[in-house]
């Protein structure tokens, strides 16, 4: 019996190794005096002595493991002893690690026929993982009837949380055995609990970790320092030490509120009804200053903080999926233990980068792939924590997971409880962007990126497209008019400059209606700040609107609209406002159209409920 070793992936790919029966074992690694399949010295996805095949007397190879080293079998983690099929493919290391394909020959002996096929011999872990498929392929087909007969969170914790636990547990002990013991004593070292005061307790609330070389600034997620911010007497650290730590201040990325509106304009359109897309902010990244009255516990041996460094913006840009991550916090939603986490070390978890995307999570160039999908578990409380590679270097800020939200019936009328994916799909942003942000480059980079939001976006739909079919619909509906015109009225931003709360802002357009027309305005609000109309009759305070628009207040939205007729020539003030804590960009349109003979005009003059300009 003889074994050919085709190498289909990794440094060797393309090559053929052929060993005869006279060979018992045939070793795989990097050690050039004792493998047999020998990869560069260099490439140590591979270990010195990764593993062996091994023949016994009837000719049969198996699997002869060294230590923790992973070797997947079309795509199934060996064991020790895993007998070997002809036409098995191998991959060892990780995910993107070198593969080959095995072919066994076996010619007959003089005078006697080949054995015929035998019945396959399975280890106790491959019957592990057998039943577990068998699970998932029986879960497609009988999933809805174990909802209906059995409810839904029993179905939860007796399959599917199972297959969740299998697959992280087995992608968590193939990540942890790429990451040296310092990296990871260095990671828990630099990552402190974010808590509340909660009347005379204490509560988790997040997570930070402090980065060089500032020794008064730690990295967490915009939604923790909104959290944080204006309420800094009640927030604090609590160091690995279990020291407590004042916070001075903190500062989020800019981006984060602006793509939070933002993205609440681009969807889908189904049957008439447009779905803002469901989307991770890739701008989730704040800092935390600290009073300078309780410093960060220092290292006994540097007599400085532990601090993470950061890695480069030419090293993110060559992420890859498959690429194993570790990352501690302290995750303690529905969690055992929450009670006590403000007391509790930072967790350690292990997984994989998912992928790689854009701020739409799609596929996009390198530069521009800011949010990272990885299989790290994620719950509440782990916001913020760091996500490093092998490097020990800071890649990402964890920030969130994919979670089904349910009402919990056995609590309060508006508790959720939140069941994780089965997909252990969870993200975090780049770590450039805490770069960014810590070094004054985000007002550039942002605007940059607006300019990219813009072109990428078109490739989906537009509410403000969806609003103005629905709003040339309802003049044709209510006024019995024709096609109308449309007339450009204004295009400019509602800016209230730095502010800390929202603050009333307008702009006003003087409009000459007339006679016999039906006027309607809509505002489309491109930032996804909402914003109103409001109509008086110029040189006034007289609100005007026709009295076929039920709605004579004006509201914020993102595409706000207004409906006049007039009796006579007036000169019309069209006013936009917001209340705004950020700038609004806005364009607004004036449409009219003839006024059928048959129906009378109609003015209405009553005041609207709509803030005073």
């Amino acid at each position: 019996m003889s074994i050919t070793i085709k190498h289909l992936e990794g440094p060797l790919a393309g090559q053929e190794q052929h060993f005869d029966d006279t060979v018992g074992a045939i070793l795989f690694g990097r050690d050039r005096e004792a493998a047999e399949v020998v990869y560069p010295p260099e490439y140590d996805v591979v270990g010195r002595k990764h593993f062996a095949l091994r023949r016994n007397e009837a000719g049969d190879y198996s699997v002869e493991l060294f230590g923790k080293r992973y070797v997947g079998i079309d795509g199934i983690a060996a064991d020790n002893g895993t007998p070997v099929k002809s036409g098995s493919v191998f991959r060892l290391g990780r995910q993107d690690g070198p593969s080959f394909k095995v072919e066994i020959a076996a010619p007959a002996a003089e005078g006697l026929p080949v054995t015929g096929e035998q019945s396959t011999m399975l280890t106790a872990a491959e019957r592990d993982r057998a039943l577990r498929r068998q699970f998932g392929y029986a879960l497609g087909a009988i999933g809805a009837i174990l909802i209906a007969i059995v409810g839904y969170f029993d179905y939860q914790h007796s399959t599917l949380a199972y297959q969740i636990e299998a697959a992280k547990a087995e992608a968590s002990e193939r990540a942890k055995q790429e990451f040296s013991k310092a990296a990871l004593d260095r990671l828990e070292a630099a990552v402190y609990l974010v808590a509340k005061k909660e009347g005379e307790g204490e509560m988790a609330e997040g997570t930070a970790w402090a980065f060089g070389p500032d020794k008064d600034k730690l990295a967490t997620n915009a939604h923790v320092t909104e959290a944080i911010k204006g309420h800094e007497s009640e927030f604090f650290l609590i160091a690995p030490d279990g020291k407590h730590i004042k916070i001075k201040s903190v500062t989020l990325h800019p981006g984060y509120l602006v793509f939070n509106k933002y993205k609440t304009t681009q969807g889908v359109t189904r049957w008439g009804n447009f779905t803002p897309l469901d989307l991770i902010n890739e701008y989730d990244v704040g800092i935390i200053e600290i009073d300078p009255a309780t410093p960060l516990p220092v290292d006994s041996a540097t007599g400085n903080p532990v601090t993470l460094e950061l890695a480069s913006k030419d090293y993110l840009e060559q992420l890859a999926p498959g690429t194993p991550v570790a990352s501690v916090g302290f995750p303690v939603e529905g969690l055992a233990g929450s009670e006590s986490a403000t007391k509790a070390p930072g967790t350690l978890h292990f997984g994989y980068i998912s992928s790689l995307t854009d701020v739409f999570m799609c596929r996009t160039d390198k530069v521009h792939q800011l949010l990272i999908q990885h299989s790290v578990p994620v719950t509440g409380g782990a916001s913020g924590s760091p996500l490093i590679d092998t490097s020990g270097k800071v890649i990402g800020i964890v920030n969130g997971g994919n979670t089904t939200v349910f009402k919990d019936t056995g609590e309060a009328v508006n508790a959720k409880v939140r069941m994780p994916s089965a997909a252990l799909i969870n993200f975090a942003q780049r770590v450039d962007l805490l770069e960014d942000l810590a070094h004054g480059a985000v007002d550039q980079n942002l605007a940059e990126d607006e300019t990219y939001w813009r072109k990428t976006a078109a490739r989906f739909d537009d509410y403000f497209k969806v609003a103005v079919k629905a709003f040339k619909e309802l003049a044709q509906s209510r006024y019995a008019v024709g096609e109308g015109a449309d007339r450009p009225l204004g295009d400019d931003v509602l800016d209230a400059g730095k502010v800390d709360s929202f603050k009333l802002v307008s702009k006003t357009y003087p409009f000459e209606a007339k006679p016999g027309q039906v006027y309607g305005f809509i505002a489309d609000a491109e930032s996804g700040v909402p914003v109103g109309i409001n109509v008086k009759q110029h040189g006034t305070s007289k609100f005007l609107r026709d009295a076929k628009d039920p709605r004579q207040s004006s509201e914020l939205e993102l595409a706000p609209t207004a409906w006049v007729t007039v009796p006579e020539p007036t000169t019309l003030d069209v006013i936009v406002w917001s209340l705004v804590a950020q700038p609004a960009r806005y364009v607004l349109h004036a449409y009219s159209w003839e006024e059928p003979k048959s129906l009378p005009a109609a003015a209405a003059d009553t005041p609207s409920a709509a803030p005073q300009q």
